[in-house]
């Protein structure tokens, strides 16, 4: 009598504890999740930057095409444009829009003279000193307190603003400078900034190459921003009371490098550690800016609604268990059920829980995409040329591409994992298949002018056809995906033993230890742009190794980063 007790009972004491160990799964769940919403708000912030700087960038485009429209453009036409454009009481930290001409060596002198006869008798070319090239502030808006000390300087003689001027020049974008030290007000007290340069050139002239781009030159608009008033109206009310971002000029991210830090622009103190770091780089037309995110903990309820939710389940289900088990202690087959079917459905719950933490994760991003350049059509496109609104909805429809390409690998990884997907083998002829497959892939090769090769013996495989050109087509497609422009990608099939092994390599970017550790991590499901800035799922992979292993055999990799890669793959030989 004391062992049928003791019996149900281990069995209540067992339930509970698997109560509580999927409870604490949850936890680290909703942890992992966390830090993944994090990781998505970060790169949101990083995006309203790129685009606040690029929208900074078209403002000087649009000053230098004034300028260049123009044999002679006068400070009072400067103002007009300025005010008429807004762009230094609308864009956020920008402290004016100025215009620095090239001035000729031996032409200095006669052009102090000109600018000192309108109104500026004092005026001179700053700093004094002989050099082979001259430049000076002609023009900024608004002409009053400090950017009055502006006019007359010569940039050039910096060496941080020279080597922006000289990048945008050469190149014909506009670019930011290194970090640089502005006045913010008559008494003097500092700020961390930067200058944004654009160049300016003559009407008509050609400037396809350098050497023509320094022919044609004129000079370069600028604007000149504080850090902390471009970066906080950028952002907005984002949570900085549980987010600090700290943006530096280099990659080392070294004190010396600091730009901005929320907490000393804000008036936050963050006294404890803060508990996920996310290190995002910006990189601005050749400008990199490397933005570190710390996450706090917002004191929220340990137990959340699904912690809650799983608890009480749990504690329903092991009663339920203990129930069931008090009233058929006699039958042991039926117990034995019961234990196959508990452990089927935690498998079920496990598999669950990492198919949504995927979808939670991955589709965030693409929809945030699909939801900001939908608004910035819906809301401005009277305003937009129709080269912009083409460009709104090419990134439109290839966000929305690639979300539909994520939907159907979640989905057929889904079926894969509930044992919902066919498995039907059958002899095929390995190298009909392949070759049908290199054909239909040559097209896509060529556009990136890569040469795919094939070579195998006569051989016969044992597979399901579906899921065997699935595999393949992934492997070439990541090949291609991955391999510069004259590269070489080679399938080859060869018979060991009572298997096939199939392989793919190519001499791609490679990948190193630490990206191959991932590669069929669930966990930590990532991708990256191809050569070609292909975007991809990350999810393909992870299919490849579950359909073959659905047809016997093994899935692995070499690889080194900068060679290439080998991606090969086993497939059971078939009978004759």
């Amino acid at each position: 009598m004391f062992k049928i007790r003791l019996f149900p009972i281990s069995i209540l004491l067992l339930g509970l504890g698997i109560t509580f160990i999927i409870s604490y799964s949850a936890f680290r769940d909703m942890n992992q999740l966390s830090r993944q919403e994090f990781e998505a708000d970060c790169q949101e912030l990083e995006n309203k930057i790129q685009i606040q700087l690029k929208a900074n960038a078209q403002i000087l485009y649009s000053s230098a095409a004034f300028i260049s429209s123009s044999d002679s453009i006068t400070r009072a036409e400067w103002r007009e444009f300025q005010y008429l454009n807004k762009s230094h009481r609308e864009l956020p930290g920008i402290r004016g829009i100025g215009y620095s001409v090239v001035v000729p060596k031996h032409q200095v002198r006669e052009f102090e003279k000109r600018i000192g006869s309108e109104g500026y008798p004092e005026f001179k070319v700053r700093p004094a000193g002989q050099r082979d090239i001259y430049t000076s502030v002609v023009y900024i808006e608004p002409f009053s307190k400090l950017n009055l000390y502006a006019l007359g300087y010569d940039a050039y003689t910096d060496p941080v603003r020279k080597r922006a001027m000289d990048w945008a020049l050469n190149h014909d974008l506009a670019t930011i400078s290194d970090k640089v030290v502005l006045i913010r007000d008559l008494d003097g007290i500092e700020q961390v900034g930067a200058i944004m340069f654009a160049p300016v050139f003559k009407r008509g002239l050609p400037k396809e190459t350098t050497d023509e781009r320094k022919s044609a030159l004129l000079g370069w608009v600028y604007s000149p921003f504080e850090m902390d008033e471009l970066l906080k109206n950028t952002l907005g009310q984002w949570d900085y009371e549980s987010i600090r971002l700290k943006a530096y000029d280099d990659e080392a991210m070294v004190p010396d490098k600091l730009l901005f830090d929320s907490d000393a622009a804000l008036n936050v103190n963050h006294a404890t550690e803060p508990e996920f770091i996310y290190n995002i780089p910006l990189n601005f037309n050749n400008k990199l800016w490397m933005l570190s995110f710390n996450r706090y903990s917002r004191a929220e309820p340990l137990l959340s609604s699904r912690i809650i939710f799983v608890i009480i389940n749990g504690v329903i289900f092991s009663v339920l268990l203990f129930v069931l088990v008090v009233s058929l202690i006699s039958a042991r087959t039926r117990s034995v059920q019961i234990q196959v079917l508990n452990d089927e459905l935690r498998k079920a719950n496990m598999n669950k829980d990492r198919f949504i933490s995927v979808l939670a994760h991955d589709l965030k991003s693409p929809f945030n995409a699909l939801l900001g350049f939908s608004e910035l059509l819906a809301e401005n496109f009277d305003d937009y040329s129709k080269e912009e609104s083409g460009f709104y909805a090419n990134r439109l429809y290839a966000t929305a591409k690639f979300t539909y390409s994520l939907l159907e690998e979640l989905l057929l990884w889904a079926r894969l994992q509930s044992d919902q997907f066919p498995f039907s083998p059958e002899r095929l002829h390995l190298n009909e298949l392949c070759k049908n497959l290199i054909d239909d892939y040559t097209l896509l090769a060529e556009e990136k002018g890569i040469a795919l090769s094939y070579e195998a013996e006569d051989l016969y495989v044992k597979a399901d056809e579906f899921m065997l050109k699935t595999i393949l087509r992934n492997l070439l497609g990541n090949a291609i995906k991955f391999t510069r422009e004259g590269g070489a990608i080679n399938l080859k099939a060869v018979k060991d033993g009572n298997k096939v092994i199939v392989s793919v390599s190519d001499s791609g970017i490679g990948m190193s230890p630490e990206e191959i550790s991932k590669l069929f991590d669930i966990s930590r499901v990532h991708s990256k742009l191809g050569t070609a800035n292909e975007k991809g799922t990350g999810l393909g992979l992870m299919l490849c190794r579950d359909l073959v292993g659905r047809n016997g055999g093994d899935l692995w990799v070499e690889s080194a980063a900068g060679v290439g890669s080998v991606f090969r793959f086993s497939v059971p030989v078939a009978d004759n």
